[in-house]
């Protein structure tokens, strides 16, 4: 027989959690809780409301409004960047503890200032558990203008590596 502070104990793990109903046969007493779904209501929405939301709608519409790009004025500031070449990322092709170079204490493949192409070695990465060293070469004609990750760091796919300022 089921004692009053078990059925107590009962009701309140079904209470919390997201059962909508627990049946229970024991010695003869059987026990059947439901969770009540609460109704869902509806309302109208009148005619005053909807002219409210419509205005709201078209009054955030206009202040969205897409401009033309070649009309709105650029900042000189920003002109000036433009006449700038664009840096190349190189990224991680891999997930590994990234070396600068073949071994320690070794001379690094690249660094900042030095001319690469694309094949150029300019480093490689080791995943640890499986001994298995990749090496990482540059995609693009052009120039080491940073290295963004250091010689030991844990790097993943798709971070860049370095920046390039390409040819």
């Amino acid at each position: 027989m089921l004692k009053m502070l078990e059925l107590r104990e009962m009701i309140k793990l079904v209470s919390k959690s997201p059962i909508q109903e627990f049946s229970l046969k024991n010695k003869g007493v059987r026990v059947l809780m439901k969770k009540s779904i609460p109704e869902v209501t509806t309302q109208k929405i009148s005619e005053v409301d909807q002219e409210n939301f419509q205005n709201a709608y078209k009054e955030a519409a206009a202040a969205l409004e897409v401009r033309d790009p070649e009309s709105s004025p650029i900042p000189m500031s920003l002109k000036e960047d433009a006449k700038e070449p664009l840096l190349h990322q190189i990224v991680s092709p891999f997930i590994g503890v990234f070396s600068s170079s073949s071994a320690p204490g070794a001379k690094p493949f690249v660094k900042v200032g030095d001319r690469v192409s694309p094949n150029t070695i300019i480093g490689s990465s080791n995943v640890e558990p499986l001994k298995l060293f990749q090496q990482i070469a540059s995609d693009v004609d052009g120039e080491i203008t940073e290295i963004l990750v250091d010689d030991g760091e844990l790097v993943e796919y798709g971070q860049p590596l370095f920046l390039v300022k390409a040819e």
